[in-house]
């Protein structure tokens, strides 16, 4: 038997009382269009997550969640992938994006197994361009003049290759990174004897001497961009000056290393 005792009748108010067989009150069972709705109605982008640009961005997210790693350490590992370089000393040049933080990348890019843009890759064999790559940064780092190797961080990411490139085109876009998007050359290879003697001098080089192949000895052309060029260059973009954005966004770089080929020399195979 229930302990719940009903309430008093004058309890319950006028509005809770309907008297049997009565009709609720009409509403619209959906709102109502404004008249040439069509003409009106707004076309929205649908979101595709296997867009190139989605797949590229969600890449790239990922690899903001690693966390950032001096360069001196990382450690050997398989795998291609994408990778961030980010700027913690005391060179006023960079003193707006330096961080312990690694909040805004200094350069990113990719690496992906040699022979990749020429389909002769041998999915069978296991290799390490993340690391070698990353390694390659880290010896152009510790030869630099003006530069202390132990005020860059990493993160990394090994990803699928067929991925790779799509994550670092997002994150050049997102983050503008001052050596993808302002100085030209940090990203090359020794471009090997015949085009050292023929070819300029990267603008990095001219800015940050230092690599012993883009010695004047070596390569004794000068860059087309002065290192006094490149450094105003560096303070307007820092600056947001809207002519070196245009400039910019006009040499939008597609790749880390965009004049070089996947098979140019390196440190370790020279001729």
């Amino acid at each position: 038997m229930s302990d719940i005792s009903p309430l008093p009748i004058e309890a319950i108010s006028d509005a809770q009382i309907q008297p049997l067989g009565s009709t609720p009150a009409r509403y619209p069972g959906k709102p109502k269009k404004p008249k040439k709705w069509r003409t009106k109605a707004r076309t929205l982008t649908e979101y595709n997550p296997l867009d190139l640009d989605n797949l590229g961005r969600s890449v790239a997210e990922a690899l903001t969640r690693c966390a950032p790693e001096p360069i001196t350490d990382v450690e050997i590992m398989f795998g291609a992938g994408v990778y961030a370089l980010y700027y913690t000393g005391d060179n006023s040049l960079y003193e707006a994006i330096s961080n312990p933080d690694c909040e805004v990348p200094i350069y990113v890019g990719q690496a992906r197994p040699q022979g990749t843009r020429k389909g002769i890759v041998d999915p069978a064999k296991q290799t390490c361009p993340l690391w070698d790559r990353i390694g390659e940064h880290r010896v152009s780092l510790e030869h630099a003049e003006g530069l202390d190797v132990a005020d860059f961080k990493v993160r990394y990411l090994v990803a699928i290759e067929a991925f790779v490139s799509l994550a670092e085109r997002a994150l050049i876009r997102g983050h503008r990174p001052v050596w993808n998007r302002t100085v030209d050359g940090f990203g090359n290879h020794d471009p090997g004897a015949n085009r050292r003697s023929d070819g300029a001098r990267p603008p990095w080089d001219e800015l940050h001497p230092g690599r012993w192949w883009s010695h004047p000895l070596h390569m004794p052309t000068p860059s087309t961009v002065s290192a006094g060029e490149s450094r105003a260059r560096i303070a307007a973009h820092f600056a947001e000056d809207p002519e070196q954005l245009a400039a910019e966004e006009k040499d939008e770089p597609v790749s880390d290393d965009p004049n070089v080929d996947d098979d140019s020399e390196t440190i370790d195979g020279l001729t």
